[in-house]
């Protein structure tokens, strides 16, 4: 109580430095949502959700702009940069946070000091230091809430073990009635092995080879021929996908083995299954139709044209941006995705790493896409093994943890999952789904560090600070 009582003055004192603002920004202006929110020091249902509606941009962007459109879309470009600005929106967030939480949803509490640490990132004040009273406050908080979670699931899961064939062609493989829309990375690889080694192979292979750098955005190869432009630039997007995980393989060699070790344990893929994934084989080894398209992202008008040529079938999404409607509305396509999360109750961002802190187990679903955050058709929810990482991580930075888990853990994580509905007589367009309704479940955005080392720690041994 005392200390609320003392991030009341705080917000008080903060108060009486500024003057409510007059000029208006969109349907949500941020600097007189906060000095109205600040005015209060008892918050109704309408306090609230304009707080949750500020907490979510903030989580979304890890920015505050001046103003909002009513669907949440920035009214302007103007971010708020005034430090005493910021200085109250973290304070209006904490107090948040430190709302009685006996009766909130484990998960709402992580999303509320999730976006918290991302305001401290804009502007740490003077009274949120080490030393104060309200940091200390926070801090307990924090590992209170940490201390809350559930053990892992008492539903022990077993892997399905297959005897996954390795080979290096694709003679005497089952074509399938799936078209795979590759963009080249982890998860891709990942999903090709594992067709192949259950002895299919997809229909046809559309490559999307992007245009524009992946790191810097700039158009690739532009003075080049369109043909010789197109291997230049797949070779130029292939190499900067797998920069990382091919140098933490050699630099990270004891962890990422640790982690594959028991990728192969748990979730029964076998070692050389795995290898063949990293090893960057050329597609015609999957399929015997590859077409390759040059595309400035999946919002390309020349990929939509294409597609809308294609038969009525099912095209296996890898990756590469958000899936725009236009190509969801193709009437004859229909788009399957795995997404590394429970769902509906577990959609968004990061949510292998999520899962794994709300309930110790990582899971993944299967599902037709459609417009909207991970909202489509249910096929296929499915809680995975718990893991049991031998490997140490003491003198692993935070960054290269999380490129391996993405690199070398999530893919096979969605690959269990593609397993478990690939078959030679299945019409991948027409399989048995759900409908879910967007208000169900929780819809998470990528972790702050802070989660990330909780997260990590539930996964494994991490020395880091939490």
């Amino acid at each position: 109580m005392e200390i609320q009582i003392l991030l009341e003055q705080k917000i008080e004192g903060i108060l009486g430095t500024i003057e409510r603002p007059c000029s208006k920004h969109g349907d949500f202006d941020t600097c007189i949502v906060l000095y109205d929110l600040a005015s209060k020091s008892e918050w109704g249902g309408a306090e609230l959700e304009r707080v949750n509606f500020l907490s979510k941009r903030l989580d979304i962007s890890k920015r505050i702009f001046h103003g909002y459109r009513d669907n949440g879309r920035k009214a302007v470009d103007m971010e708020l940069s005034d430090p005493v600005w910021l200085e109250l929106a973290a304070a209006i967030l904490l107090k948040m946070a430190l709302l009685p939480q006996t009766s909130l949803p484990v998960e709402i509490c992580l999303k509320r000091f999730n976006t918290l640490f991302k305001a401290i990132d804009l502007i740490e004040p003077e009274w949120l230091s080490s030393t104060s009273e309200l940091r200390e406050a926070l801090e307990s908080a924090w590992h209170i809430l940490l201390g809350a979670f559930p053990m892992p699931l008492d539903n022990a899961l077993t892997a399905r073990r297959q005897a996954l064939n390795v080979c290096q062609d694709n003679q005497g493989l089952t074509v399938i009635p799936l078209t795979v829309l590759f963009y080249e990375g982890p998860i891709a690889r990942a999903y090709l092995e594992v067709i192949k080694g259950l002895g299919f192979k997809p229909q046809k292979i559309i490559e999307l080879v992007a245009a524009k750098d992946v790191a810097t955005k700039k158009l690739v190869g532009k003075w080049l021929p369109q043909g010789m432009r197109k291997s230049y630039a797949a070779t130029i997007q292939r190499n900067k996908i797998h920069y990382w995980p091919k140098q933490l393989s050699k630099t990270k060699a004891g962890l990422v083995n640790g982690i594959l070790a028991e990728v192969e344990e748990r979730l029964g893929f076998s070692k050389g299954l795995i290898e063949h994934a990293n090893a960057l084989l050329p597609l015609s080894t999957y399929s015997d139709c590859v077409e390759s398209l040059l595309v400035e992202g999946l919002s390309d008008k020349g990929l939509h044209q294409y597609l809308s040529k294609e038969p009525i079938g099912a095209i296996l999404y890898t990756g590469g941006g958000i899936v725009p409607a236009t190509l969801l509305a193709i009437q004859q396509l229909k788009f399957l995705h795995i997404h590394p999360g429970f769902l509906p109750d577990i959609r968004g961002a990061d949510c292998a790493l999520w899962s794994s802190l709300l309930t110790g187990h990582m899971s993944a679903t299967c599902f037709y896409m459609s417009p909207g955050i991970d909202t489509g058709e249910i096929i296929h929810p499915c809680w995975l093994p718990a893991f049991s990482f031998d490997v140490d991580t003491q003198d692993v930075d935070l960054r290269s943890i999380y490129r391996i888990v993405y690199g070398f853990l999530d893919p096979w994580v969605r690959a269990f999952v593609l397993r478990e509905i690939i078959g030679s007589d299945v019409q991948f367009d027409a399989l048995n789904s759900v409908p879910q309704s967007e208000g169900d479940g929780t819809t998470f955005h990528f972790m702050h560090r802070r989660l990330q080392q909780a997260a990590f720690k539930r996964l494994f041994h991490f020395e880091g600070e939490i």
